[in-house]
C-alpha cells in the first residue's frame, strides 16, 4: 500500500535574535491511507512545527523549511507555489488546531465559516454549501443544525466549537487530518467525546489522522502507530501496542511513568504512587547539541551518550529508537 505522506530529513528553522532556533531537525515519518499516527512529546519538542511544516503554514518572516521533502499522493509540496499550496491546504490536507476560539472568526457565523472552505475548494453555490455545512454539523453530532448556523463562536460551548472545528476540517474530505492537541482544554467526558467522534469520522470517510499531543492515553485510545519526538528529532516509532509493552527509549518510559493511574493496583497502602516527572528541561534548541539531546536528563547516560548522538535503529521490526543503551533501558524494566 503506497503511503499518503511521506516526510524525509525534515528540517525547520526558526531565526531570531538569539539565533536559529532549530524547531524541527531532520524528521522522518509515513502515514498510511486510513492510519492514525499519533505524535508525542513535550511543549517545545517540534511536534507542532512539523504539523506547521506540512502545510506551508510557517511564518516566512520568522522561518522556513531549510532542507527534506514532504511528498503527499506523489506531488513534493515543498516546491508548489503559494497557489497550489492553498488548493491543498484545507482540501486535501486539513487541521484542526489546539483552541476552537481563537480559531474561529468571532464575527462570521458557524454556517459562513464551514460554507466558505465549501465554496473555495469545490466551487459550489452559496447556498448548496450551505446545504453542506448543515451536513456536517449533523455529521459531527451538533443538535439543531439548522439553527447553529446562524449563531456565533461565543454563543456555543468548548466542545461544540471544537466539533465545528472538526466539521470545518472534514467539510471537503480530506484525504490527511491533522489535530493538534484538539481536546486541551475540553474536559474529560468532552474529550472523549471528541476522540470517540473522530474515530468515527474516520471509519466513514477513510481519512488519515496524525495525532499531536503530550497525553499517551490519547495516543493509547485512538493511534495505531506513534512516533515519539524530543528536542526537533524522532527518538523512538513503533506500533502503539508495542510501544506500551516495551518502549526503548529512556524519555518514552519517562512519559510513561508521567501517566496518571486510577487503577487499584496503583494505590499501595491506600496512598496513589506519586507521580514521576522526568528531571531537567528540554534542552535550548539554538545551539547545535552534541550527542544524544536526552543525555542531560537521562537516568541511563553513558560517556558514549554525550560525545556522540545515537542514529535511529530498527532493533525489531517496525520498531525504531535512537538509544545507545536500550539494552539497559530493556533490562531495567524487565
Amino acid at each position: 500500500m503506497n503511503n499518503v505522506l511521506e516526510i524525509r530529513d525534515l528540517a525547520t528553522h526558526f531565526f531570531t535574535r538569539d539565533g536559529v532556533v532549530r524547531a524541527v531537525n531532520g524528521m522522518s515519518l509515513d502515514l498510511a491511507p486510513g492510519e492514525t499516527l499519533g505524535i508525542v512529546g513535550e511543549s517545545g519538542c517540534g511536534k507542532s512545527v512539523t504539523a506547521l511544516s506540512i502545510l506551508r503554514l510557517i511564518p516566512p518572516e520568522t522561518g522556513r523549511i531549510v532542507s527534506g521533502s514532504i511528498c503527499f499522493d506523489g506531488r513534493e509540496l515543498t516546491t508548489l507555489s503559494d497557489e497550489e499550496m492553498r488548493g491543498i491546504r484545507g482540501h486535501q490536507i486539513s487541521m484542526i488546531f489546539q483552541e476552537p476560539m481563537t480559531s474561529l472568526n468571532p464575527v462570521l457565523t458557524i454556517g459562513t465559516q464551514i460554507a466558505e472552505n465549501i465554496v473555495r475548494h469545490r466551487n459550489l453555490s452559496w447556498s448548496a454549501a450551505l446545504d453542506r455545512a448543515r451536513e456536517m454539523l449533523d455529521l459531527v453530532k451538533i443538535s439543531d443544525s439548522r439553527r447553529r448556523l446562524d449563531e456565533y463562536p461565543h454563543q456555543l460551548s468548548g466542545g461544540m466549537r471544537q466539533r465545528v472545528m472538526i466539521a470545518i476540517a472534514l467539510s471537503c474530505n480530506p484525504r490527511v487530518l491533522i489535530a493538534d492537541e484538539p481536546t486541551t482544554a475540553l474536559d474529560v467526558t468532552i474529550q472523549a467525546q471528541i476522540l470517540d467522534l473522530m474515530l468515527e469520522l474516520k471509519e466513514k470517510l477513510g481519512t488519515a489522522i496524525i495525532m499531536i499531543t503530550h497525553d499517551l492515553g490519547v495516543i493509547a485510545q485512538t493511534a495505531q502507530r506513534v512516533v515519539v519526538m524530543y528536542a526537533g528529532h524522532k527518538v523512538e516509532e513503533a506500533p502503539v501496542d508495542e510501544l506500551f509493552a516495551g518502549a526503548m527509549h529512556p524519555y518514552t518510559r519517562g512519559l510513561m511513568r508521567a501517566i496518571p493511574r486510577t487503577d487499584t493496583d496503583a494505590e499501595s497502602g491506600g496512598r496513589r504512587r506519586r507521580l514521576e516527572e522526568i528531571p531537567g528541561i528540554v534542552p535550548a534548541l539554538t545551539r547545535p547539541i552534541v550527542g544524544c539531546p536526552f543525555s542531560p536528563r537521562c537516568a541511563f547516560v553513558a560517556a558514549r551518550c554525550r560525545a556522540e548522538r545515537p542514529p535511529l535503529e530498527q532493533p525489531k521490526a517496525g520498531h525504531c529508537v535512537a538509544c545507545w543503551e536500550t539494552r539497559r533501558v530493556l533490562e531495567a524494566a524487565a
